[in-house]
C-alpha cells in the first residue's frame, strides 16, 4: 500500500512538473510572441513630420492669435503633446539641418541660406537614412533647401520620393517650377494645395507599410501669394500690429497662407483616418524658425533673423494616438527631433552622436525640467537659452518665464557667468565658421538624374553682370552683355565622365548670332544662338504685397553636344562671342545629364 500510494506521488508530481514545463514553455512563447507583437507594432509607427516656412510661435489660434482661425492645428494641439518652450534655428537652413542631423547645424557646416552654404556636409547621417535602412518608406514633398546636387540631393540623403524644390523660396507658388526625383515639373495650381494632393498619394499607395512622409511647406515664405479663397478672409481685416501700409497687408497676406496650410492640415488628417492609418501615424508639427514680420507673437523679441526669444522660439506639436495630451514646460530643440523619432519606431537613438534627446520620456513625465542649455546662432549672433534664462547675443540675461519680451536685464552673476562660459567655449570649436563655404565646390558624380548647376550658386567675372535680385535664391544671372565677361561654376569632378549640358537662356533680337561656349578644363562644346526668346518678368499678378525677391520668367532650353569632364577641382565656364550687336542673354541654370563613357 505503501509503495502503490509512493508510486501515486512519484507519478503526479512527474505529472505537475510536466504540466508546469509544458505551461512555462506556453507562457514563454505567449510572452514572446505579446513582446514581439509590441516590437512590431511600434516598428510600423508611421511618422509625419511637418514643417512651416516663417510661420512663428504667435500664428496659431492655440497660442493666443486673435486674428488666427486655426481650428484643425489647434485641435491637433489639444488632443496632443504642445512644447511651450521650443527652439528652432532664426533661419531656414540651419533649422533643417539641426531636424535632419540631430545635431547643431554648425557640426554640418550650414552657414547660410544660399550660394553653397546650405548645403548638409556628407559626414553626417540624417535621420531618415536610417529609417530607410530599417524597412521604409520615404518621402519629401516641398522645400528641402540643403544642397541641391547628388549627393547632397534629397534622394541621395534617405529619400525615396521628392517633389519640391531645393532653393530656399520660389518665386511662383502658381503652377510653379519644381522637381520630382530629380526632373524638372511644373505643379498643379497652388503649390501648398498640390503638396497635400501628393501626400495623400504617397500615404494611400504606402499604407500598408511603415513610412515616414516629410512634408516642408512652402507657406508662409513670401512672395505673399494666397488664392482669393483665403485672401479674401483678411483682405479688409484690421491688424492693429501693422506700423505700415506694407505691414499690413504682408501681415493679412501671412494670415491667409496659414488658414490655407490650416485647411490643408485638415485634409491630410481626414486622410489619415479615411486610410484607417490614425492608429499607427505619429504626426509631429512645427515651424523653422519665427515669423517673417512684424506681426503678433505673443509679446516675444525678435522675429525671422534674431536669436532671441521670438526669432527662435516655435509651436512644436506632437500628435502621437496612444499618449494623453499634455503640455511640456521642458525646453527642446530642433535637435531633439532626430533622436525622437528613431526612439519612437523602436530604434535606440543612443547609437547615435546626437546633440539632441529623445523628448518621449516627458510624455510620461509632463512635469519634468530637464537642466540643459540650449544654443541658437545667426549671422554671427549667439544666444543661450536654459530652462528659465536667455542670454542675448549681448551677453544680457532675461528671465523667459517672467520676462518673454526681454524687458528687465535679470542680476543675478553666477548663472549669467556659466552661460557665458557655455557660450565661449561652443564658439572656440567653430573658428572662422562663417568662411567654410569658399572650400565647398560643387560636386559633380554620375547619376541617373540631372545635375543642375542654378544660377544662385555661380559666380561671374565682370562689373556688369547680376544676379537678377540680391536674394540668390530662384534668381537668374542677369545683364550679359559683354563677350569679356565669364560665369562660372566651381565643380570638383569625383571621376571621368561625359555629360550632355543643357543651358537655360532668355535672349533678345540682337542676340542672334551669338556663340555661347562651354569650357571645363581642357574641354569645350558651343551652340550659336539662332532664335529670340524674351519673354517679360511674371509673377507679380499674384502677390498681395510689394515682394523683395526676384520676379520669375521663363527661359528656353539650348542644348549643346556631350561634354568630357575629367577628374579634378576646377571651374566650368560659360563664355559669349557675339556676331555683331552685343545684345543682353539672360541665364537661369546649366543642367548636367550623364552619358556613358
Amino acid at each position: 500500500m505503501a509503495l502503490h500510494d509512493n508510486g501515486k506521488k512519484i507519478f503526479c508530481d512527474f505529472f505537475l512538473k510536466y504540466l508546469l514545463k509544458v505551461f512555462t514553455k506556453g507562457f514563454k512563447k505567449i510572452l514572446l510572441f505579446i513582446l514581439l507583437f509590441q516590437s512590431i507594432s511600434v516598428y510600423s509607427q508611421n511618422i509625419i513630420l511637418i514643417l512651416t516656412d516663417d510661420q512663428g510661435f504667435g500664428d496659431l489660434g492655440f497660442t493666443g492669435n486673435p486674428y488666427l482661425n486655426t481650428a484643425n492645428l489647434d485641435s491637433l494641439a489639444e488632443k496632443g503633446i504642445f512644447f511651450d518652450y521650443f527652439y528652432v534655428s532664426p533661419v531656414c537652413s540651419p533649422t533643417r539641418a539641426e531636424l535632419l542631423t540631430g545635431k547643431y547645424h554648425q557640426r554640418s557646416k550650414v552657414i547660410s541660406t544660399s550660394q553653397g552654404g546650405e548645403r548638409i556636409d556628407l559626414i553626417q547621417t540624417l535621420f531618415p537614412e536610417i529609417l530607410k535602412d530599417n524597412g521604409y518608406k520615404t518621402a519629401l514633398f516641398g522645400k528641402w533647401h540643403s544642397g541641391q546636387q547628388p549627393p547632397y540631393h534629397p534622394n541621395s540623403r534617405g529619400f525615396d520620393e521628392f517633389y519640391g524644390y531645393c532653393s530656399g523660396h520660389l518665386g511662383s507658388y502658381f503652377d510653379s517650377e519644381i522637381e520630382h526625383n530629380g526632373n524638372l515639373i511644373k505643379s498643379d495650381g497652388y503649390l501648398t494645395d498640390n503638396l497635400i494632393d501628393r501626400s495623400l498619394e504617397f500615404i494611400h499607395k504606402n499604407r500598408d507599410q511603415p513610412f515616414f512622409l516629410f512634408l516642408s511647406l512652402n507657406t508662409p515664405h513670401s512672395p505673399m501669394q494666397v488664392p482669393d479663397k483665403w485672401w479674401n478672409l483678411y483682405k479688409n481685416r484690421s491688424i492693429k500690429e501693422a506700423r505700415s501700409d506694407y505691414e499690413l497687408n504682408h501681415t493679412r497676406a501671412a494670415y491667409a497662407m496659414i488658414e490655407n496650410i490650416d485647411w490643408n492640415i485638415g485634409r491630410l488628417l481626414d486622410g489619415i483616418e479615411n486610410y484607417e492609418l490614425q492608429e499607427n501615424t505619429t504626426i509631429i508639427f512645427l515651424g523653422d524658425n519665427g515669423p517673417n514680420g512684424n506681426r503678433w507673437n505673443a509679446n516675444l523679441k525678435g522675429i525671422k533673423g534674431s536669436t532671441d526669444e521670438g526669432g527662435v522660439r516655435s509651436p512644436l506639436i506632437i500628435y502621437h494616438p496612444k499618449v494623453k495630451s499634455s503640455r511640456i514646460r521642458s525646453i527642446a530643440s530642433s535637435i531633439d527631433i532626430a533622436p525622437t523619432i528613431l526612439s519612437l519606431v523602436n530604434i535606440n537613438p543612443k547609437e547615435f552622436e546626437f546633440d539632441g534627446i529623445d523628448l518621449s520620456s516627458l510624455w510620461e513625465y509632463p512635469e519634468r525640467v530637464y537642466d540643459r542649455y540650449l544654443i541658437q546662432y545667426w549671422n554671427g549672433k549667439t544666444s543661450i537659452r536654459s530652462s528659465q534664462f536667455r542670454l542675448s547675443s549681448e551677453n544680457k540675461m532675461f528671465d523667459i518665464i517672467n520676462d518673454p519680451s526681454q524687458l528687465l536685464e535679470v542680476n543675478n552673476s553666477i548663472e549669467k557667468g556659466k552661460m557665458e562660459n557655455i557660450k565661449r567655449n561652443w564658439l572656440d570649436k567653430f573658428p572662422n565658421y562663417d568662411q567654410l563655404v569658399e572650400e565647398r565646390p560643387l560636386p559633380i558624380i554620375h547619376t541617373k538624374t540631372p545635375i543642375i548647376l542654378p544660377a544662385r550658386e555661380s559666380k561671374f567675372d565682370g562689373d556688369e553682370l547680376a544676379l537678377s535680385n540680391r536674394w540668390p535664391n530662384d534668381s537668374f544671372i542677369d545683364n550679359w552683355t559683354s563677350d569679356e565677361n565669364i560665369i562660372y561654376w566651381p565643380i570638383e569632378v569625383y571621376e571621368d565622365l561625359i555629360f550632355e549640358p543643357t543651358i537655360y537662356y532668355t535672349a533678345d533680337e540682337s542676340s542672334l548670332g551669338t556663340v555661347i561656349s562651354i569650357e571645363a578644363n581642357e574641354s569645350k562644346v558651343q551652340k550659336i544662338i539662332t532664335e529670340p526668346f524674351d519673354p517679360l518678368p511674371r509673377g507679380m499678378e499674384n502677390d498681395r504685397v510689394l515682394r523683395e525677391e526676384s520676379y520669375v520668367k521663363d527661359f528656353k532650353e539650348m542644348i549643346f553636344p556631350a561634354i568630357r569632364l575629367k577628374k579634378g577641382v576646377y571651374d566650368l565656364k560659360l563664355r559669349r562671342k557675339s556676331s555683331s550687336f552685343k545684345g543682353e542673354i539672360n541665364i537661369k541654370r546649366i543642367l548636367l545629364r550623364s552619358k556613358k563613357i
